[in-house]
């Protein structure tokens, strides 16, 4: 017992703790509080920090041309300010829908995907694009939209964590990530839809569509997992433990907001089908 307590509060778990309690507080009140303009720009901001640290998993090693990827991405990002979002948004769904192909078929199809990869810096710019737009779409409707999908992937992935490691005994992608469970997985998918049972019953916009709420919202969380999946598949590749380390306890911008760069586009694509 001691072992599994002292496990469970472990340094980098107590830096987790500690950063997302910092930030949890001033993501909501962004969203909540910033008009649209200025949350477009703080979106900008994620984005090209992100950027930044997909250099390391695209390979681009001079400063010249990391600067460069991050100011073509931020043009990307005017240009979806530009254009509707939308579109932006239809672009992700495709694909992720491209990368999740490509996890199913990882490792049989590894050196295809290598090859795939000299793409990875387009593969990095619409992802990041995709994400930023998705998070528009969901503002522009209701910031009740953006704080659910956080709320969701924040869930998922924190239940996930410690159900796994109480429970987890089969791992979900023994080549890719085998410290997430499938056990992990399925505890975490019952704690998202009984926490999201009183959201689709009871708070406007949401009970108008509960049914397809409540689906949304359990798919969402399952891609969030596929989503921190495909980043972990990309760092087994190139063999990189961490994209950063501007976070700690939870690595760099890219290890935190993997799962939510999937479930963003999901969860907008999703809104604009219910709406």
């Amino acid at each position: 017992m001691v072992k599994n307590k002292e496990a469970i509060i472990s340094k980098p778990l107590q830096q987790r703790i500690v950063t997302a309690s910092l930030l949890i507080p001033v993501v909501i009140l962004a969203i909540y509080l910033l008009p649209l303009f200025y949350f477009f720009l703080v979106g900008c901001v994620i984005a090209a920090l992100a950027a930044w640290e997909w250099c390391t998993l695209a390979h681009f090693k001079t400063l010249l041309v990391k600067i460069f990827y991050i100011f073509l991405i931020l043009v990307a990002c005017a240009l979806s300010w530009a254009l509707p979002f939308e579109l932006f948004v239809l672009m992700g769904f495709i694909l992720w829908i491209a990368l999740f192909i490509a996890l199913y078929r990882y490792p049989k199809d590894n050196d295809r995907w290598k090859k795939f990869a000299s793409l990875r810096g387009i593969v990095g710019l619409l992802m990041l694009v995709a994400f930023l737009a998705s998070l528009m779409v969901l503002k522009k409707a209701s910031a009740g939209y953006v704080l659910v999908l956080l709320a969701t992937v924040w869930i998922m992935d924190s239940a996930a964590y410690f159900a796994g490691q109480k429970w987890g005994k089969t791992p979900l992608a023994t080549h890719i990530s085998p410290k997430k469970t499938r056990e992990g997985l399925i505890a975490a998918l019952i704690g998202v839809a009984v926490l999201s049972l009183p959201l689709v019953l009871w708070v406007p916009p949401y009970k108008n569509a509960s049914l397809g709420w409540f689906c949304l919202i359990l798919i969402t969380a399952v891609v969030s997992v596929l989503g921190d999946l495909v980043e972990s598949m990309a760092k087994r590749i190139y063999h990189i433990k961490d994209s950063g380390h501007l976070l700690p306890g939870h690595g760099g911008i890219l290890d935190r907001l993997d799962s939510l760069f999937a479930a963003s586009v999901c969860f907008a694509f999703g809104q604009m089908l219910l709406s």
